[in-house]
């Protein structure tokens, strides 16, 4: 009878140990950063909210990504001073002024695009998709360079043709 007991909690031992537990490894890759630098010990916090919208307006998705990412360079200063709709309140925090600014981009998909590219999602012009991996803000600058600014991961947004995405950028300074 005792055999049977330890026979009996021995099998669901092991039933549960397998059945419950996953084993993964996480691998940091951070590729095609460029000039971007971490964020973390920067003077910035970032982070944006991506609403995306069918063709009939319908909501699609809502999602909330920090930046990672952002560009060491003047440039970011001038930009974020470049508007004053940007700057919506500037305080104090500890003997620091904090300034708050916002920054909102719409873009529309086209319905059909001029190209269909040789990549998965693009097999036809007017009805093709691709996945957002990251949320990006971006400029250019006066001779016509792109530069992004600021860079967050999100869980793959789904964009398809027709499809109206509005970001709204909140970006903190600490002087």
């Amino acid at each position: 009878m005792k055999k049977i007991i330890y026979f009996f909690v021995l099998t669901v031992l092991i039933i549960s140990f397998s059945g419950a537990n996953a084993f993964a490894q996480t691998l940091y890759i951070d590729a095609h950063v460029g000039e971007l630098k971490e964020i973390d010990d920067s003077k910035y916090r970032a982070s944006a909210v991506s609403i995306i919208r069918n063709a009939n307006g319908e909501l699609i998705s809502l999602t909330k990504t920090d930046a990672s990412r952002y560009l060491d360079d003047p440039i970011l200063d001038k930009f974020l001073n470049s508007k004053p709709e940007y700057l919506i309140k500037q305080g104090k925090l500890n003997e620091h002024n904090v300034n708050l600014y916002t920054i909102n981009i719409e873009y529309s998909n086209p319905k059909c695009t001029e190209k269909v590219w040789k990549i998965p999602g693009f097999n036809d012009r007017c009805n093709w998709h691709h996945r957002a991996f990251s949320t990006m803000l971006g400029l250019t600058d006066n001779e016509g360079v792109e530069h992004t600014i600021f860079r967050g991961l999100n869980h793959a947004q789904i964009l398809k043709s027709d499809y109206d995405v509005k970001i709204f950028w909140n970006v903190i300074t600490l002087d």
